[in-house]
């Protein structure tokens, strides 16, 4: 889906009027659309069969993996964070985003080419408020690449190809705990709440530690 080497292939300007970080690609200076990237078909495919307050859990999941849970709530990173759990979900999400607005900005035009690990998990925080689900769950996904891919320093690659890994097999096993739940529920009817099948959002299981998109 992504490179390894995302930020010198790509740089990123901030969205002002969507109010997220666009990708885009050195080569045509146009912004990288990832519909035809495997995992973005996954993350579909599982709105598709869960409805997409799935994809939230699955952005949250993702933004975990950089360790924002740690973050002081005082921090734009926290606010952020708290902001994007099922108990305050869309209540203060403007607020909290134009709040932030400023320090999001520097993150994705400064802190991202300087591969600051600080700023990645930002960004992912912030990703996991979006309005959109799905595009909460790609930005999301996405930064946390970045997070591992700065934090990791001399074993970029390695980290980077480990959580996309552990981003694939939580989709699956999503999927896995749908088949294994029977009836598939009407597509935006459940409340993220009842969307469970028994599947933890803080960590995927190992069973698929081969599977590959």
């Amino acid at each position: 889906m992504i490179s390894d080497q995302t930020v010198d292939r790509y740089y990123y300007i901030f969205d002002a009027r969507d109010r997220r970080t666009l990708v885009l690609d050195r080569s045509t200076g146009e912004e990288v659309v990832w519909s035809d990237a495997p995992r973005v078909q996954l993350i579909d495919y599982v709105a598709e069969i869960h409805s997409t307050p799935i994809l939230r859990r699955f952005a949250r999941w993702c933004a975990r993996q950089s360790g924002v849970e740690e973050v002081s709530p005082d921090t734009a990173t926290g606010r952020l964070w708290s902001a994007a759990q099922p108990s305050n979900q869309h209540s203060n999400w403007s607020e909290v985003r134009a709040d932030t607005n400023e320090l999001v900005v520097e993150a994705a035009a400064l802190g991202l080419p300087q591969r600051n690990s600080n700023a990645a998990q930002l960004l992912a925080a912030h990703a996991c408020t979006h309005p959109a689900a799905r595009q909460a769950a790609i930005d999301a996904a996405h930064m946390s690449e970045r997070w591992a891919e700065f934090d990791a320093d001399g074993a970029s690659q390695a980290a980077v190809q480990a959580l996309r890994q552990r981003q694939i097999d939580w989709l699956l096993d999503t999927l896995g705990a749908y088949q294994t739940e029977g009836e598939r529920p009407s597509r935006g009817e459940a409340k993220e709440e009842e969307v469970d099948y028994s599947l933890s959002e803080s960590s995927p299981s190992t069973s698929g530690t081969n599977r590959k998109l």
